[in-house]
């Protein structure tokens, strides 16, 4: 399998996709700091976000699944896994004696490390931008800062990988790219679009009513707009276990359902 998941990241590094992808992450990268600081400025708002406005929330805002570059980029590597069924890739492998499984998590391999890497890049990117214009937080930045830093990166690459997960799944599923692009948004706006009502339902909600837990753990769970990661300066238990569930659980069910899947696919 270490041929094939070569393969899959050379040919996802040699699309022209890719470097489309690149161009945007860097782009977003720099737009977005540079942005917030002119509406910063130009409408005087310095009282009312001070507090809120910093190169942390900025960096984690990086990451959101649902907005510029976590939106866009996993449809670009879902087109490029795509292309893999749609020129016979596929089954030229299978026909050279590769097996479906190991095809399958090889796509899954190529297409995480290659997201998780542009995520990591893009995010660190734009901390260093907004660094010019704004303070990484408040108060001074400590090695407690520090550890909870690095937790808070490796729960968004884990995200990236259960996201990594659904591409390829989608990617296995389509009959072509536009199925595979429409899926996948479906996919991405369906959970925003949930998400976005369970936080409106959670702002008005009294934390002692009934259902508020239940709220509350749906928030949690939404990998596409939850809000705990990054959000704070430590992580209780619970979160811990709200942040990890759902892309364990979505990893895990879609890497099972696509080589299930992927064994009775018809290729022609």
């Amino acid at each position: 399998m270490r041929n094939l998941y070569i393969a899959d990241l050379k040919r996802i590094l040699k699309d022209k996709l890719f470097m489309v992808t690149c161009i945007l992450a860097g782009v977003f990268a720099i737009i977005n700091p540079l942005l917030n600081k002119v509406l910063f400025e130009a409408l005087d708002m310095g009282d009312l976000l001070g507090g809120m406005m910093n190169a942390k929330s900025m960096l984690f805002t990086a990451f959101l699944p649902g907005d510029n570059l976590g939106l866009i980029m996993p449809i670009l590597i879902a087109i490029i896994v795509c292309k893999d069924f749609s020129q016979g890739t596929v089954r030229n492998k299978i026909i050279s004696g590769k097996s479906r499984t190991a095809i399958f998590l090889s796509h899954l391999l190529a297409a995480a490390t290659v997201m998780c890497t542009l995520m990591l890049l893009h995010a660190l990117l734009t901390l260093g931008v907004s660094l010019f214009f704004f303070p990484y937080q408040e108060a001074a930045f400590t090695f407690a800062d520090l550890g909870y830093l690095m937790a808070s990166l490796a729960f968004e690459l884990l995200v990236y990988v259960a996201i990594a997960a659904i591409v390829t799944l989608i990617a296995t599923l389509a009959k072509n790219m536009g199925i595979c692009i429409l899926l996948y948004l479906a996919v991405a706006l369906g959970f925003s679009i949930v998400g976005a009502i369970f936080q409106v339902a959670g702002a008005f909600l009294d934390p002692a009513a009934k259902g508020y837990g239940a709220v509350e753990l749906l928030n949690a769970l939404n990998i596409y707009t939850s809000t705990l990661i990054g959000a704070g300066t430590t992580y209780t238990a619970k979160q811990v276990l709200y942040i990890l569930i759902a892309p364990l659980a979505l990893t895990t069910g879609s890497i099972l359902l696509g080589i299930s899947r992927f064994a009775r696919k018809n290729l022609k």
